[in-house]
């Protein structure tokens, strides 16, 4: 019964997911097997004990079973899914009920966690862990305003090490961490139907597949298929084709540096989300909006990227007129069209300068072009990967940049000499040169990158650092957890991933300090396509902003006060938007730049 209590507790009063899954992180240091370090002001501290005392027996059963990892599909979503079970209590009670009658006769944890099957042909074991609530799981993408998104992950790695097990709504996951594990987990791709390990959208391509689109690079599983889509793809990446955007970039990265100087305050999250969704319809579809129709595109690619995150497109079955009567629906319709009308005008007038049109007409050596669904659906990754993640990143690089004004003044500098150098364009010659504001992105995203990778579908079991991972099972490497146990990197107090302390571009600039684990463009034959023009776009407004702005303050963070983070997004975001208050720069002399 003790699955049961497990369930009636979590159904009558949701706990934090420290209680939940037993707090993770508080008995056991990955490194050294020793009590557990305190953690910097940064990261939030679990009390174990009262954890325990809540629910006895909900700990008991996590703590005797294993945990895995989940992909970045859920998240706010979740909370939502928890929600709609607890009023069901009693249709869950019932269900739980007729479980544990045929407990004695199978094994009661497949029936508790359906899919937990181990491979029994395959003498290693599973990884350390545990499944948290029977049907349920463990909620994993939780968080809190000390960390952020995903903290229950982050303490489970704490606690488990690089590679654990644990279940989420019906899905059985195992969370890998650790450069060498990624690559041994990665090698058993492409290996033929059935064989190795495939990229799955979680729940199946219903509805999820249908929004996302899963006729992109990433979710091809033969390889030859892939490499093709992955080449042609590529071609609109190149370094001459960035290069081609960069007067697009500087443009619309200079209208947005100009409201910042006319506000008294300004949230820059605001701004870094209008720059980049603007990068997604001016240079990426090369769309030609009226002024009225820029914010209604905003608004669309907006509400695509957040519910495309609902719990409910994981069903296992097509829902009945998700285009056109859900407002993700209707939203992927919208963007969709701008797509379908840009692709016809280029039919008609012949290639442009948009990365639309490169991936158009792009041909591999046979003549052959991507489909026009396999055109669609890869500018749609680039939509979401260019406005979530460069978003984010840059709206974390203004926080730490307001945190370090010391290294503000370094990338003023650099971009003074540039301009008296090269000139106030900027071009691919101005990216190159531009080495310690490339420091500074690359330190930003080892500090605050994307949880997770993509999600790996087990279709034969693999071992991995002594692990099995068993077929049917999901697979997930874990970004933040790798960069976090970086042997370049690590300290036991956890100080080198803090925000004031741990924040060092210098670091970059030196091989025997340069970070050895470094991932937030993903690994191997999956790598992001769009890793160039992330950076570039970056580069261009933190360069366009050191060159138009003198300085600025944080408004609402003073000296060592505590940072506050969204709980609910993809990536890490302060709460507050990082408001700013900017002055002016005064352009008529030079800085000296020193390192």
């Amino acid at each position: 019964m003790k699955g049961l209590s497990c369930c009636l507790l979590l159904l009558s009063a949701l706990p934090s997911a420290a209680a939940f899954v037993g707090s993770p992180r508080s008995t056991h240091n990955v490194r050294t097997a020793a009590a557990a370090r305190a953690p910097p002001k940064s990261y939030p501290t679990v009390d174990i004990k009262a954890a325990a005392a809540a629910s006895k027996s909900t700990t008991a059963i996590y703590m005797s079973s294993t945990s895995s990892s989940i992909a970045v599909v859920a998240k706010s979503a979740v909370t939502a899914v928890f929600a709609q079970l607890r009023r069901h209590a009693k249709l869950l009670l019932v269900l739980l009920t007729a479980s544990l009658l045929f407990a004695k006769r199978s094994n009661p944890q497949t029936l508790l966690w359906p899919g937990t099957q181990t491979d029994k042909d395959c003498d290693a074991p599973l990884p350390a862990g545990g499944y948290g609530c029977p049907f349920i799981g463990i909620n994993l993408f939780d968080g809190n305003k000390d960390y952020g998104p995903f903290v229950t992950s982050w303490q489970l790695g704490q606690k488990y090490g690089k590679i654990f097990k644990t279940y989420f709504a019906g899905f059985p996951i195992v969370n890998v961490s650790g450069k060498d594990n990624i690559k041994a987990l990665l090698k058993n791709e492409f290996k033929g139907e059935g064989r190795g390990i495939g990229t799955k959208l979680i729940g199946g391509e219903h509805n999820l597949g249908d929004l996302f689109g899963d006729k992109a690079v990433l979710y091809e599983n033969d390889a030859g298929k892939h490499g093709r889509l992955r080449k042609l793809a590529g071609d609109a990446m190149t370094p001459v084709a960035i290069a081609e955007a960069l007067p697009s970039f500087q443009d619309l990265a200079n209208q947005q540096v100009d409201r910042v100087l006319k506000a008294d305050t300004i949230q820059m999250e605001e701004v870094f989300n209008d720059f980049t969704l603007d990068v997604a319809w001016k240079q990426i579809l090369g769309l030609d909006l009226n002024e009225e129709d820029i914010p209604e595109f905003r608004k669309m690619v907006q509400i695509w990227v957040k519910c495309i995150m609902d719990p409910m497109l994981l069903v296992p079955f097509r829902i009945p007129g998700l285009m056109k009567w859900t407002k993700v629906g209707r939203a992927r319709t919208y963007i969709v069209s701008k797509i379908e009308e840009k692709l016809d005008k280029l039919e008609r007038d012949g290639p442009d300068s948009s990365t639309l049109s490169k991936l158009y007409f792009a041909t591999d050596d046979e003549g052959n072009k991507l489909t026009r669904e396999e055109v669609i659906h890869n500018a749609m990754i680039l939509i979401f990967a260019g406005s979530e993640t460069s978003s984010s990143t840059l709206t974390c690089a203004s926080l730490l940049l307001g945190l370090h004004p010391n290294v503000w003044r370094k990338i003023k500098a650099e971009q003074d000499e540039l301009v008296a150098e090269l000139g106030e364009e900027f071009t691919r010659e101005t990216l190159d040169k531009s080495v310690y504001l490339d420091s500074v992105i690359k330190e930003t995203l080892r500090v605050k990158p994307i949880e997770f990778g993509e999600m790996r579908l087990v279709e034969n079991t693999v071992e991995v650092d002594g692990k099995q991972i068993p077929k049917n099972w999901f697979a997930l490497f874990n970004v933040k957890q790798t960069h976090w146990n970086d042997p370049s990197t690590f300290k036991e107090d956890g100080s080198h991933m803090d925000v004031r302390e741990g924040f060092q571009p210098e670091r970059w600039l030196d091989e025997t300090t340069k970070p050895s684990e470094w991932m937030p463009f993903g690994e191997g034959g999956r790598r992001c396509i769009g890793e160039r023009l992330g950076m570039a776009e970056m580069k261009v407004f933190l360069g366009m902003m050191a060159r138009k702005l003198d300085r600025y303050d944080l408004v609402n963070v003073h000296g060592d006060d505590d940072i506050v983070w969204k709980p609910d997004t993809v990536m890490a975001r302060p709460a507050d938007g990082t408001e700013i208050r900017a002055t002016a720069a005064d352009t008529s002399h030079a800085v000296e730049y020193q390192i």
